[in-house]
């Protein structure tokens, strides 16, 4: 079965779609959705090994870390919730305002001693 992407024909994978407009589809969601949802859960995950680490050693350094994992899992989980909610208009500046705390923290990360 072919489909098309960004005007290139290719094999479609078994389960994904390709619409006209180039968003690819899985069991019938946005292929991109649904890896911002597995990136968000990553996160949650690196969040917890982080708070666990800081808990051991009290590294100040793992604060601003921990912090910026917890943004990135929150952004990520508000961008994979318009496969259930629809599009919200006011996800994308917010997302946009996590991107910059999220440097902000761990640029913070980096310079602390």
């Amino acid at each position: 079965m072919k489909g098309k992407i960004l005007g290139i024909s290719v094999l479609a994978l078994p389960g994904v779609i390709a619409q006209e407009e180039g968003d690819m589809m899985l069991a019938g969601f946005e292929l991109e959705k649904i890896l911002n949802l597995g990136s968000g859960l990553l996160a949650i995950g690196l969040f917890i090994i982080t708070l666990i680490a800081y808990r051991r050693n009290r590294n100040q350094r793992l604060v601003y870390v921990g912090a910026a994992f917890l943004l990135f899992a929150i952004k990520t989980l508000l961008l994979s919730m318009e496969i259930f909610f629809g599009d919200w208009s006011w996800i994308d500046p917010f997302t946009s305002v996590l991107d910059f705390a999220i440097l902000v923290s761990f640029f913070l990360g980096l310079l602390k001693k």
